[in-house]
């Protein structure tokens, strides 16, 4: 049996993808958020957010199995002129597929959802950044709700 609350996809995606995707030139690390805790202020040119997409399912609470999907958003700061940067775009996409497409962590199996992977990058004048977001499909592992071995 498990607890509703174990289920945290979203907390396991972020520790494992921080510090792995980086920009530019001087290889920054992208800032990697959950659910609800990107700040409003002094927030980077560019990061990703991380949140449930939907409610998680199970086959019971008596079966270590759940799935679900998560939201994946990379926020990029827009040029002076309101433009998209593009390129950069593109080559963070690029990484986060190396990293992602058919993950797996202790507990969760991440691939992309073939029926809407991704919303085209769209900007935001007033935020100033554009958003694109992927859709991810997890599953929980064989090693989810298992104790860890001494």
């Amino acid at each position: 049996m498990f607890n509703p609350s174990s289920i945290q996809p979203d907390v396991e995606l972020r520790e494992f993808l921080q510090g792995k995707i980086t920009v530019g030139e001087d290889k920054k690390p992208v800032t990697v958020y959950g659910d609800w805790e990107r700040p409003t202020n002094d927030v980077p040119d560019d990061f990703v957010v991380i949140m449930q997409n939907g409610n998680p399912a199970s086959l019971g609470l008596n079966v270590d199995f759940a799935n679900g999907f998560l939201a994946v958003s990379l926020y990029s700061r827009l040029n002076n002129d309101g433009s998209v940067k593009k390129n950069r775009i593109k080559k963070i996409l690029e990484k986060f597929d190396t990293l992602v497409e058919g993950l797996s962590t202790k507990n969760y199996h991440y691939r992309y959802d073939p029926q809407q992977f991704i919303t085209p990058t769209t900007p935001n004048i007033t935020s100033g950044y554009s958003i694109t977001s992927l859709n991810l499909r997890w599953t929980t592992t064989t090693k989810f709700n298992k104790p860890e071995k001494p």
